[in-house]
């Protein structure tokens, strides 16, 4: 009997025991719980301050961007109206170092490249629009020529984005042939409102987009190219019988005095080439030697993340605006 209660005791003092240890064992699982998300949301955190920082830095070279282009503005007022590559808005803002990472920015004219709206026309067009268009059909098909590209995409280009759902062009495509494929869809009949659209135009893979995709644009209204920013190719699809070698020189001269007028580019061409093969007043209709749409992009690299922001800009009379931005990883 006397040894009962010192049984019992033992018991109680064993239970006691694992009490006592499952407790720890469910408060140290605790804190190694709390802990872990505790550090799972600083890092959290910090991961969107890092956004939140980077994002603003893509603000911030937007408005350098724009503050060059509103210079650029200013001085055209009372220096003459051109816009060109040796300009201060042209210039590339290298990798520069800032708190927490570093930013890097380029501004480039759209005008300098061929705007695929330029083939749009309407039902009720004018004969000079539609002579426009004709021009601007041309001169795609020299670029895609010149790409070694086939010339049948700048028809079926130009019936994506007129108005009726009739093909106009031997090369051309409608609805009923987009609406045949397996995955079907309608034409645009208007706007391009990206050169990624282009993607779904009859007889453009993936190869040929990105071998065209560095030499057009989509704008929200028709332009002309500027002779003082496109490159070689743009200028050599500007006239019939222009090789790249012409084409490079008129490069070189502009570099040396850019062009004022749309004429003194007429004057170069024809001095390179037969005056009388020199369409002088469809090559006329067709630059510029001023922009109006420009391109900032910036890309910023923190340490736990990088932004990239395609800003579309637009240089008006009076001021710059921002007309979109595309935000992403990069």
């Amino acid at each position: 009997m006397s040894g009962i209660p010192i049984r019992s005791s033992i018991h109680e003092r064993g239970v006691a025991l694992i009490t006592a240890i499952v407790i720890v064992s469910i408060a140290s699982i605790t804190a190694v719980a709390m802990t872990h998300e505790l550090q799972l949301n600083i890092r959290r955190s910090s991961n969107i301050f890092a956004a939140d920082q980077g994002y603003l830095y893509t603000l911030g070279s937007e408005a350098w961007s724009r503050g060059m282009l509103i210079r650029d503005l200013n001085n055209n007022k009372q220096d003459g109206n051109y816009d060109g590559l040796d300009e201060d808005w042209a210039q590339e803002l290298p990798p520069t170092p800032v708190e927490g990472g570093q930013v890097q920015a380029v501004t480039a004219c759209l005008q300098a490249r061929f705007n695929l709206n330029n083939l749009y026309l309407n039902e009720d067009a004018s004969d000079a629009d539609k002579q426009l268009a004709n021009d601007n059909l041309a001169l795609f098909q020299r670029l895609l020529t010149i790409l070694e590209l086939p010339e049948s995409i700048a028809q079926a280009t130009a019936d994506w984005l007129d108005e009726d759902i009739k093909a106009l062009y031997p090369d051309g495509a409608e609805d009923l042939e987009y609406l045949d494929l397996d995955q079907p869809y309608r034409t645009a009949n208007g706007f391009m409102a990206s050169p990624t659209e282009l993607r779904l135009i009859k007889g453009v893979d993936r190869e040929i987009y990105e071998k065209l995709a560095p030499y057009i644009t989509t704008l929200p209204e028709q332009t002309k190219i500027n002779v003082n920013t496109a490159d070689a190719l743009i200028i050599q699809a500007l006239a019939e019988n222009l090789n790249q070698a012409d084409a490079e020189q008129l490069i070189s001269e502009r570099e040396e005095e850019p062009f004022t007028q749309p004429n003194a580019f007429v004057q170069k061409l024809k001095a390179l080439l037969d005056e009388n093969k020199v369409k002088s007043d469809q090559i006329t209709s067709l630059i510029s030697v001023e922009s109006q749409y420009f391109q900032m992009e910036t890309v910023v690299r923190m340490e736990s993340s990088s932004q990239r922001l395609v800003s579309l800009l637009y240089k008006g009379d009076e001021d710059v605006i921002v007309i979109s931005r595309t935000l992403g990883a990069f």
